[in-house]
This record gives C-alpha cells, sequence and structure tokens, in this order.
C-alpha cells in the first residue's frame, strides 16, 4: 500500500491519530513491523505508542534501524498482553521488561517479569491489608480526606504501593483504598 492509503488505514480502521499515522508510515520497515504488530494485538494505540515510544528510542540510541530491531512482534504484543491483562504496568513494562528483551529476544516477556519479580499482584485481600496498614499510620491525613481533601489520595495510594514494593496492581489499589475511605 501507498503511505497515503495506510494513513487513511491507520487512522479509519483501527483508530490512530494523523500525527501517529504519519510517523509510522514514514520509513516503509517500520509501517511493515507496525503492520505485523498489529495483526497480533487488538490494542492499535497501545502498539502505536510503543513504536512511537520505547522501540523508537532505543533504535535511536543503539544508532538502528527496524530492520536490524530483533524483538519479535509477536514478542512486543505478548509485552502490551501483559500491560492489558493487569500483569504490570506500563512504566515497569518500558524501563525494567522491554530492555531485557532487547537483549534476550528469544525470552517470553511474561518470562522476565517473572525472573525480575515484577507480576503486579492483584490479591484483594494483600492490597487491603496494605491500605489498613497505610491508613493507620496516617489518621491526621485520613480524617483530612474525609474533610473534602479528597487530594490526599494520592499520598494513600503511593504508601500502598511502596509497601507492596511496587506490585499493587495501581488501579485496583486506587479503587480500594477509595472504597475504604468512603465506606468508614
Amino acid at each position: 500500500k501507498l503511505p497515503a492509503e495506510l494513513i487513511a488505514e491507520y487512522i479509519n480502521v483501527y483508530g490512530l491519530p494523523a500525527y501517529d499515522a504519519r510517523i509510522i508510515t514514514d520509513d516503509k520497515e517500520l509501517a511493515e513491523y507496525f503492520n505485523e504488530l498489529l495483526a497480533q494485538t487488538k490494542n492499535y494505540k497501545a502498539a502505536a505508542n510503543w513504536i512511537l515510544g520505547p522501540v523508537k528510542s532505543f533504535l535511536n540510541e543503539q544508532g538502528l534501524e527496524i530492520g536490524d530491531f530483533k524483538v519479535s512482534p509477536a514478542k512486543l504484543a505478548a509485552l502490551i498482553a501483559l500491560i492489558d491483562d493487569g500483569k504490570t504496568n506500563f512504566s515497569v513494562a518500558s524501563t525494567r521488561i522491554f530492555p531485557v528483551m532487547t537483549e534476550h529476544t528469544d525470552k517470553e516477556p511474561l518470562k522476565i517479569a517473572e525472573e525480575l519479580d515484577l507480576l503486579q499482584s492483584s490479591d484483594e485481600g494483600l492490597i487491603k491489608e496494605l491500605i489498613g496498614q497505610t491508613l493507620s499510620k496516617y489518621p491526621d491525613k485520613v480524617a483530612e480526606y474525609k474533610g473534602g481533601k479528597t487530594g490526599l489520595l494520592g499520598l494513600f495510594v503511593g504508601e500502598v504501593m511502596k509497601l507492596s514494593k511496587g506490585k499493587a496492581d495501581p488501579k485496583l489499589t486506587n479503587k480500594l483504598v477509595r472504597e475504604h475511605l468512603d465506606a468508614n
């Protein structure tokens, strides 16, 4: 397909912003890699974000072209799936898992995350226990929150994340902290 056709397809079929579509189609090999990635994931925006963010940064830092990139579209799609499934978040995936993937291209992202002990916990019991510990540590802040200072939610969530060593699922933690504070 011609670049103009690809741009139209990326915008109309995959819902990408025009800017993303243009940048991806600027390089024929990059567009081909991206098309292979689109065949492996339904999270098209995340696919574009990975290509335009961590992948392009890695290529630029290493002085490589996409043709030299050894992480397969299937492995990158598997990394996107880890985030979509709530097993990790973008920050951990891009800064901790992705760099290992570029060195050990045969390894699955899930295996890397397990080996580095980076999988998030969705264990509500554990998260609720950590919430209890956090809120008992800050009774004055809990009172301020209940008095209308809802901006303190971030403090509580941050403390729970620290206690869990970054393993608690942030979305679930946020929801459970809010529920706990609003219930009591």
